[in-house]
């Protein structure tokens, strides 16, 4: 059975997709396996808090989602060295 994944972890993919290169919405929806549509409503919402920033062609990441992909990845890091699966 597939897992599928939480609305938390398909942010944390967009923002980590984001962190390495700005991109266009059709190169990350085939990248990420999202429906065109669910992507670019998630990436209106990021843009709307601040988490994206949108140049006239590309997404890219901003500081503030950064600095939330950074919190997150620790996070998970001192979950896992706790035992738990997040």
């Amino acid at each position: 059975m597939v897992r599928r994944r939480s609305r938390v972890e398909i942010i944390m993919q967009i923002l980590e997709y984001l962190s390495e290169n700005c991109s266009k919405p059709t190169k990350m929806a085939t990248a990420l396996n999202l429906a065109y549509d669910r992507l670019d409503q998630m990436l209106q919402q990021l843009r709307g808090s601040g988490l994206v920033v949108y140049d006239g062609d590309s997404f890219c990441i901003s500081s503030k989602g950064l600095e939330l992909l950074r919190e997150y990845q620790r996070f998970r890091r001192l979950a896992k060295s706790l035992g738990i699966d997040v």
